[in-house]
């Protein structure tokens, strides 16, 4: 999933400067391949990758984590971050709640 939203935003950034491939490769000092590689979101840029693509179209590189919502069995909703780290909501789970 993340590759797939990196590969989507850096595929409209390239296309919003109106560049080719390798126009883009040789703004980036990249190879051609990485690029496509990139766009078809084959795997997940690094962060180093990810701040040269921001700073080369001038964009800010922001990281944000979203809480998970789910709907348990009777109707009610939860909210919580991904990591399931909080011990009531695995209790929850075990409990069958």
């Amino acid at each position: 999933m993340l590759a797939c939203q990196c590969a989507q935003k850096f595929t409209a950034l390239r296309a919003a400067a109106g560049e080719t491939q390798r126009q883009a490769a040789i703004r980036l000092q990249m190879t051609e391949s990485t690029i496509s590689r990139l766009e078809r979101g084959d795997h997940v840029p690094s962060l180093t990758t990810l701040h040269r693509i921001a700073q080369a179209y001038g964009c800010r590189l922001e990281i944000v984590f979203h809480e998970h919502e789910h709907q348990h069995a009777d109707g009610t909703r939860h909210s919580h971050p991904h990591g399931h780290d909080d011990p009531d909501h695995q209790h929850d789970h075990e409990a069958g709640t």
